[in-house]
């Protein structure tokens, strides 16, 4: 109960209540006293010369005074023929000297006589009321008329038109069939009006209702389930509710989105340190090994044999090193507000010089190394320091993963207003089961394919294709890679032309 009585329709509904009996009291004083007044100006009107008439029957005066007893047989012959009359006889200076009611019930012995005058005058508009000698303050509507003799005036004749029976609202009620008529229909109105808004309410507040009933459950399941959107909100809608639903379910998915993505990031987080540590604890004890090897053995061993165990561990010290250096590279370039500079390259250039760089190593396993074409004016739009990158963990993965006579080859091709760049090799390849995984950092499979040689001879961290693919992405491009055992790889991506 306490909680239907603080929602938003109910607060509307118990506002329009409110207005609804503060209108309906405020219409039902206003209609009566409309009706009050208008019947006043008709019986006015109807009796406008009624005291006159009195008047004019030369019986209620006798040597030049009035007659009290003629009075009196004419107030009673007024009485039965209108008991809603009452008769009261004034003097020039208005008190009451003669009256029809019983004593107990007179409760003033004077009448203002200014409404005399004017009901007299018959320029004021009716209804006009004067004092009623019944009450202290009540005033009713009247006929009055002068009494005179020789053109002395001798007193006033004035009549309360209404008597005892209209001097509530529940006496005029009950003795005014259009009254009640009114009344009746006045309720009716309003109750029908009342009806119609509160359903028009309802209908109102349904989409806004069902808005809060969303966003309730979507805090209640939170972000573990999906939110169950119940209703198909129009974001074309003039409608500020519609609106506003069709930002909440926006707003929800994006959350879920960051939510999946937060914790999608927090498991490969956990992951990564998993790695991390596993590749940091190989190169760290290798390194302190040969160290204390050479530490205890110095003194005993040949300078050819010293010189062999410092080497070995300057190589993991630079493994250590590589590592730590590419696992900051990855974090740099994972951050929401990472930017690229972009700037005009040349991409055969820049292949070829990378390639120079390698030269070294490939002439050590026998691997041919070649661009195509070696056309320096193919321009695109990149970063140079990081497609730099790109191309050497490229061929360098690829130079490791082949074989003594084997081939590692850059080819550029124009499509449209990019230009594809595709690194291939001819090395033992990697399997369909690896090759959705090989851009994932750390991943541990059989990349190289299934040579166990080629595989422990890769001495890298797993993070090179990672930061690659990353890369490219910052490029606004994407890597795909194409790949058979035995014959070899290939990895291929676009960039944007500036021609």
């Amino acid at each position: 109960m306490k909680n239907w009585i603080n929602s938003f329709y109910s607060k509307l509904v118990l506002g329009l209540l409110a207005s609804f009996l503060l209108i309906g009291l405020l219409l039902t004083v206003l209609v009566q006293q409309l009706t009050t007044r208008y019947q006043n100006e008709i019986e006015q009107k109807l009796h406008l010369e009624l005291a006159e008439h009195v008047v004019g029957d030369d019986s209620l005066l006798k040597d030049g005074e009035i007659d009290q007893k003629a009075l009196k047989h004419a107030f009673h012959s007024m009485m039965v023929l209108g008991p809603s009359f009452e008769f009261y006889v004034l003097t020039p200076a208005g008190d009451v000297t003669t009256y029809s009611a019983d004593d107990d019930k007179i409760k003033r012995m004077s009448v203002n006589l200014e409404p005399v005058k004017q009901f007299l005058s018959g320029n004021e508009r009716l209804p006009i009321l004067g004092d009623d000698p019944r009450s202290e303050y009540r005033e009713k509507i009247f006929s009055v008329a002068e009494i005179r003799q020789d053109e002395e005036l001798k007193g006033y004749l004035y009549i309360i038109i209404g008597g005892e029976i209209y001097d509530s609202i529940v006496g005029l009620l009950q003795n005014s069939h259009i009254i009640q008529l009114s009344v009746w229909g006045l309720v009716a109105g309003l109750l029908f009006s009342l009806i119609v808004v509160l359903l028009l309410f309802a209908m109102l507040t349904r989409p806004l209702r069902r808005l809060a009933n969303e966003m309730k459950q979507f805090r209640d399941e939170g972000f573990e389930d999906a939110p169950k959107i119940s209703y198909d909100w129009d974001e074309n809608s003039a409608d500020e509710i519609h609106r506003l639903g069709t930002t909440f379910n926006a707003m929800s998915s994006t959350l879920r989105q960051q939510y999946e993505k937060v914790r999608t990031t927090d498991e490969l987080r956990r992951e990564l340190i998993s790695y991390v540590s596993h590749d940091l604890r190989t190169p760290l004890a290798a390194l302190q090994g040969y160290l204390e090897t050479w530490q205890l053995k110095q003194t005993n061993i040949t300078e050819t044999e010293s010189a062999e165990l410092i080497q070995v561990a300057v190589n993991n010290a630079q493994q250590i090193s590589r590592l730590v250096e590419q696992l900051f590279e990855l974090a740099h370039l994972d951050a929401e507000n990472t930017h690229l500079q972009m700037e005009p390259v040349s991409i055969a250039e820049l292949a070829q010089d990378v390639l120079q760089k390698l030269t070294l190593e490939a002439e050590k396993k026998g691997v041919s190394l070649d661009v195509n074409p070696k056309d320096p004016s193919l321009m695109a739009m990149a970063n140079i320091e990081k497609l730099e990158r790109v191309f050497t963990n490229l061929i360098d993965n690829a130079i490791r993963h082949c074989k003594e006579g084997g081939k590692v080859s850059v080819d550029i091709v124009k499509a449209g207003r990019q230009w594809w760049v595709t690194v291939k090799d001819s090395g033992v390849g990697i399997s369909d089961e690896d090759l959705p995984h090989i851009f994932e950092a750390h991943y541990r499979g059989k990349v190289s394919g299934v040579d166990e040689s080629a595989q422990s001879d890769r001495a890298n961290s797993g993070l090179g294709l990672a930061i690659t693919r990353r890369i490219i992405e910052l490029h606004n491009s994407k890597i795909e890679v194409k790949s058979t055992l035995g014959e070899g790889t290939s990895f291929s991506f676009p960039l944007n032309s500036i021609k």
